[in-house]
């Protein structure tokens, strides 16, 4: 039978659902429950507070940040508190400076399988250590700059005039550069020997790699002093707008009927308006123990 030509109402496995039958209407009223109770438990974990910090121009600043243990740690304890729900463990993922923490908790009521999901997204913002070496590197790394670039002009004028002088010496000084190009594309000997050349002239200004090596080490040890800061907001985020990147917490519920109890086999769709009252009710319930572990949920 088409379902477009019969009476029966299939929809998506995830609440919110949009149907107007008592099967939607208790689960979705159900699901805003634990939505409210999580963002209120939750609260505390992602509390904001001012941590010092320094800009790359070493100016200190104050960072509204949170700290993302206490954020595990409360997934610990509604892994705890939900007993009877099969937990899957703490998950982290991350593109560019964007990151979730989040967990699932899964369930079978009698036909129905419960897949709970509840999530923080956050931005993890990089920051000098407030500490005197980071002006000092700067500067140092300032300096440095400063120097190979008198240096650089020194030792290109230096392997200029030595290039110069051994084309010269060749009958070439007087070519065009398609032609002098030409040339050292067909003779394999000549640009050897002119790179010989210009490393001779390189080895002269042995301070400009010993710069190089300086400016190395001085970065290692600034990225040495970077620290990370969290931020993100108390606030409930749908699915869509948890895949667009904002910050926020979010949680929700895909409910699937098991057409099969031995294989475990599950329906991507629900006829909801033909879902019974007694099905509904245990789904329910399940749902309102959910609420009623987040309300208890407290951090040391």
């Amino acid at each position: 039978m088409n379902i477009l030509d019969s009476d029966a109402q299939f929809l998506d496995v995830r609440a919110p659902f949009k149907g107007e039958d008592y099967f939607c209407s208790e689960v979705n009223t159900n699901t805003q429950k634990v939505e409210q109770a999580y963002l209120e438990a939750i609260r505390p974990a992602i509390a904001m507070r001012k941590a010092d910090a320094m800009l790359g121009d070493g100016t200190v600043t104050q960072v509204d940040t949170f700290d993302p243990q206490n954020v595990q740690q409360f997934y610990q304890l509604l892994a705890s508190s939900l007993e009877d729900w099969k937990f899957g463990g703490i998950s982290k993922s991350a593109t560019e400076d964007l990151h979730r923490f989040y967990c699932q908790f899964t369930k079978e009521v009698d036909k129905y399988y419960i897949s709970g999901y509840f999530g923080v997204q956050f931005h993890v913002l990089p920051y000098y250590r407030v500490h005197k070496r980071v002006i000092d590197i700067q500067k140092e790394l300032a300096k440095i700059a400063d120097d190979a670039t008198v240096v650089f002009k020194n030792m290109t004028g230096a392997a200029d005039k030595a290039l110069a002088s051994e084309l010269e010496k060749r009958g070439y000084a007087s070519l065009e550069f398609q032609e002098l190009f030409t040339k050292m594309f067909d003779d394999e000997k000549l640009v050897k020997e002119l790179d010989e050349k210009a490393s001779a002239v390189e080895s002269r200004f042995p301070e400009f790699g010993e710069m190089g090596e300086r400016k190395t080490r001085l970065f290692a040890e600034l990225n040495g002093l970077l620290i990370e800061l969290y931020q993100t907001s108390p606030v409930l985020i749908d699915y869509n707008r948890l895949m667009q990147g904002e910050e926020g917490v979010t949680s929700y519920f895909d409910i699937e009927h098991v057409k099969n109890k031995k294989t475990k086999a599950r329906e991507a769709y629900l006829d909801t308006a033909k879902i019974k009252k007694d099905d509904t009710d245990a789904v329910v319930a399940e749902l309102d123990s959910a609420a009623k572990a987040l309300k208890k949920i407290r951090l040391p």
